[in-house]
């Protein structure tokens, strides 16, 4: 499965269209026109009271589509500031303009409500914090033996290893040796024609087909190394479905 949840998806793109739901409730409940209600709309001069309309909710919306640390509590942040906003709600004040919040705000504070007890689960606010739980984030892995050096610590001791599969973001190195997790490593890795040197951190030890080796997360310095390992990994792509074409059986 290579993409975020469906129900984050969901919640998200009602987030990002709510202006646009706003809009097409006034214009169900109301005798205006469309230009005219936009029209009213476009006088808002308060810079919150745009913000709140325009911004808020997609904010969320977007926020929740990057799942990500600093994307929880802006995205629980809307909601709390939404419910906030309809218990202070003052008579035939913008947007409702009426004695009480129409039925929709109701009915989106207690959907907001629901959301705010949703996200405290903890299965379900786990891959804002421990990206290991995004599993679409996971990049494919190609295995390809690839000749690479590394050093570590001593910049003067080249290390030989063999790669055994490879990422846009990572290697598993078969070696003999143990270096320890969380260890700085900078390496160097040649393909076909292509050469490029790296740094890399060691996030774990294990085995791949039976081989023992460790799991080195690449760490780029700029976007030119990662255009490069894309680059790399293309080449990769290509020789592995030219080698599968060989291994087909001929037609009959």
């Amino acid at each position: 499965m290579k993409n975020r949840p469906f129900i984050f998806i969901l919640i998200a793109f009602f987030h990002i269209i709510e202006p646009l739901i706003k809009l097409a409730y006034f214009k169900a409940i109301t005798p205006f026109s469309l230009g005219t209600i936009i029209s009213n709309i476009s006088q808002i001069h308060s810079f919150k009271e745009v913000i709140e309309f325009w911004f808020l909710f997609p904010l969320g919306g977007l926020a929740l589509l990057g799942v990500k640390r600093w994307s929880y509590p802006i995205f629980v942040g809307v909601q709390l500031y939404n419910i906030y906003g309809h218990m202070t709600y003052e008579k035939y004040t913008w947007p409702y303009v009426s004695e009480v919040p129409f039925a929709s705000g109701i009915i989106l504070l207690f959907i907001n409500s629901l959301i705010i007890i949703y996200f405290a689960l903890p299965d379900v606010r786990r891959p804002f914090f421990d990206k290991t739980m995004r599993w679409w984030e996971t990049r494919t892995r190609y295995a390809m033996k690839i000749p690479v050096t590394f050093t570590h610590c001593n910049p003067n001791s080249i290390l030989d290893g063999v790669i055994e599969n490879i990422s846009e973001t990572g290697v598993f190195i078969n070696h003999k040796n143990i270096i320890d997790v969380d260890s700085e490593i900078k390496l160097t890795l040649t393909y076909n024609d292509l050469s490029i040197s790296l740094k890399g951190k060691v996030v774990s030890h294990h085995a791949f087909k039976g081989q023992r080796g460790m799991g080195v997360q690449l760490k780029f310095e700029n976007i030119w190394e990662k255009l490069y390992i894309r680059k790399i990994i293309h080449e990769i792509r290509k020789d592995i479905k030219k080698q599968e074409k060989l291994q087909m059986p001929a037609a009959a």
